[in-house]
């Protein structure tokens, strides 16, 4: 089974959720086409109380967010999982070298193609997520040139940013604000796809904000949002991944 989780695909992201609304479409394209594809999260997303499933406790909420996370991996086919206990909301506080010394062992044992994570500007400045990026990239950084993966940083374009301001425009909110920036790869999902991505996303049932559930009377505009993944490639190799969202050797 070890042998299976090997040679593919790496996000390493913060937060239950992160890889279903932020790469759910990426590891779709693998997993659907046997690739395998692993993930890393940093926390269980224990400060993330919105009052959510009815009947929950705040204090149940870590073990809340892990259910929903084995969930979602289901729904995506993900491989292996690792769930960390860093801080929810206080990653960059924690021990960096420490942080990215795990990354790299992990790195150095699943062997994968390529590794996503966030970019300096952590989505929408998520401080959990600008850390866990920069632990990431320094990781990636410590391999030898030899067995170093191609290293993609999570986007946000001017679609994706147009899409989160009419999608939470739908019940008044504002929860967070894109900054669009350039892409260099951009994973255009179909119909199916989608279909398969939101499953992953519903998984997370103590996340999903009003305007997520108000959303699915919408299937265009939900098509523009989660149907669009932009990736910045920070650092490529032949096997980097294509504009069909699959890494090279496997398309």
């Amino acid at each position: 089974m070890e042998d299976q989780n090997k040679g593919g695909l790496l996000l390493v992201l913060a937060h239950p959720d992160d890889e279903s609304m932020g790469t759910g479409g990426l590891i779709l394209r693998h997993t659907r086409n046997g690739v395998a594809t692993n993930l890393i999260c940093a926390t269980y997303g224990e400060a993330g109380w919105m009052g959510k499933p009815p009947g929950a406790k705040q204090e149940d909420l870590a073990e809340i967010r892990a259910k929903e996370l084995e969930e979602a991996a289901a729904a995506l086919a993900l491989g292996a999982v690792e769930l960390w206990d860093y801080p929810d909301g206080g990653v960059a506080k924690a021990d960096q070298q420490e942080i990215t010394q795990r990354i790299w062992e992990q790195i150095s044992k699943l062997r994968p193609r390529a590794v996503v994570g966030w970019g300096p500007d952590g989505g929408y400045g998520h401080p959990d997520h600008i850390a866990m990026g920069a632990c990431t990239d320094s990781a990636v950084n410590a391999m030898t040139e030899g067995e170093r993966p191609a290293l993609y940083h999570i986007a946000a374009d001017e679609q994706l940013a147009e899409f989160y301001r009419e999608a939470m425009s739908l019940t008044g909110q504002n929860s967070f604000h894109l900054e669009p920036g350039d892409a260099d790869v951009v994973i255009e999902l179909d119909a199916d796809e989608v279909m398969m991505k939101l499953r992953a996303i519903e998984c997370h049932r103590s996340q999903l904000e009003d305007w997520r559930i108000a959303l699915r009377d919408h299937p265009h505009l939900l098509q523009r949002g989660y149907g669009h993944e932009p990736y910045v490639a920070v650092s490529s190799r032949a096997a980097g991944l294509t504009e069909g969202g699959l890494l090279r050797e496997f398309a």
